[in-house]
């Protein structure tokens, strides 16, 4: 697994997909939490929306990285579509962790806070979560489930529309909401939490189900 992990990572590299969605990336969270003001946590909610789309965005670059072709022999040479889904789960989770390093950091400096380790803790694993909701969806977006790229760009928004604006939909609106909210960082990371448990499930699903449709479609 961790070969086909590093295997994932490189082809993204070499491929140079990750550019786009690191870009917007460095560019939200410079716009949306330099100089701010107030409780760095309401700031970590606009990094966890971030996390969430750009999770969303490195995971079908990853997965689609390879052509059809490509991606059968890969199948083939790795024992079958669960472990390359699963490498490809896990090296979008890497690049979502490497993200939120900076997505908790960032803030913490460039903006005028009072800083404690429980907002710092709040703010990675609320990110942290936000990026294995936009890492499963972005499973259910890739190639290997809907083939055409333009109904795949139609699925993505419709997904980022409703885990972000309808509130009761787990994890990411829930998550926002509650980063936003009065509530001090050390009672939030019990349902943040919760909301990790959810997300993890939501990935497992996700690979389940991307196995079953790319049986189907070959």
């Amino acid at each position: 697994m961790i070969a086909l992990t590093r295997y994932s990572l490189s082809m993204l590299v070499r491929g140079q997909a990750y550019i786009a969605p690191f870009v917007l990336f460095g560019t939200a969270i410079v716009v949306l939490t330099t100089n701010d003001l107030g409780p760095i946590t309401g700031t970590y909610s606009a990094c966890a929306l971030t996390q969430f789309v750009c999770g969303l965005w490195f995971t079908v670059a990853i997965v689609n990285t390879e052509d059809r072709a490509q991606r059968s022999m890969t199948v083939v040479a790795a024992g079958g579509q669960r472990r390359v889904l699963a490498a490809n789960a896990l090296a979008a989770t890497v690049v979502a962790g490497g993200l939120t390093a900076i997505g908790v950091a960032y803030p913490a400096f460039s903006g005028t806070h009072t800083v404690t380790a429980a907002d710092l803790a709040v703010g990675a694993l609320a990110q942290l979560v936000c990026g294995v909701a936009g890492v499963a969806v972005g499973l259910l977006c890739s190639r290997v489930v809907i083939p055409k790229a333009g109904y795949a760009v139609f699925a993505s928004l419709a997904a980022i529309g409703a885990l972000t604006m309808i509130p009761p939909v787990p994890p990411v609106s829930p998550v926002m909401t509650l980063l936003s909210g009065p509530e001090p960082a050390g009672r939030m990371l019990a349902p943040i939490a919760a909301f990790g448990a959810f997300a993890v499930a939501m990935l497992v699903a996700s690979v389940l189900i991307a196995e079953q449709v790319a049986r189907r479609q070959d």
